[in-house]
């Protein structure tokens, strides 16, 4: 009886220390956190298209799209036009010299994504834009991980490091832009535990 008393007990103990392995690997690899910014990459690896139809979502788990909003894929022209749009946007019309907010960075210090939809029959492109985005460094496979592609890189407090635009495809112009409201406790690479699962599921 004492033997299999002591040979349940081990057995237990054996599956509690995995558990407890498990965990704090887990653990250890949320704080392995690498923030990678827009300015160390060249010009032309910050636009990404994103052409999945699926389900995309905020890091707090907040639906991009509305009920009244149907994905698109866009085509390389209509994808061509709507960077250019967004340019456009921000070499000529954005920065207002009476302007008392505070106004975005350049668009060269931001990364962009870009998802395709309709609404009411009318294309539009709704563009995300940030300044940098979290890696997890996996000593497995000796590499960094990113965040899951359907995941928009956005922090509703984040400043002008996070925005957004929609641009009207047909009448080839920007209808909405907004940039996350400042907030002076802002931190970079400061995710919540919430925010880390969605991003790396």
């Amino acid at each position: 009886m004492d033997f299999r008393f002591k040979n349940h007990f081990g057995i237990l103990f054996m599956c509690i220390c995995f558990l407890l392995s498990c965990c704090s690997e887990q653990k250890t690899s949320l704080k392995d956190i690498q923030v990678v910014w827009a300015t160390d990459y060249s010009e032309d690896g910050l636009d990404f298209l994103l052409k999945k139809d699926t389900t995309y979502i905020y890091p707090n788990n907040k639906f991009v799209f509305k009920k009244s909003m149907s994905f698109y894929t866009l085509s390389d022209k209509e994808f061509s036009l709507a960077t250019a749009i967004l340019k456009d946007f921000f070499d000529y019309y954005l920065y207002d010299d009476d302007n008392t907010g505070v106004e975005p960075f350049r668009l060269r210090k931001y990364f962009r994504q870009y998802i395709g939809f309709k609404e009411k029959d009318s294309l539009y492109v709704y563009v995300n834009l940030y300044t940098h985005f979290p890696t997890i460094s996996n000593s497995e496979c000796l590499c960094t991980i990113g965040p899951a592609q359907n995941v928009l890189i956005y922090k509703e407090n984040g400043g002008r490091n996070y925005g957004t635009a929609i641009i009207d495809i047909s009448n080839k112009r920007i209808i909405y832009f907004k940039m996350g409201n400042k907030d002076p406790n802002y931190k970079v690479g400061g995710y919540s535990e919430q925010e880390l699962e969605v991003l790396f599921p």
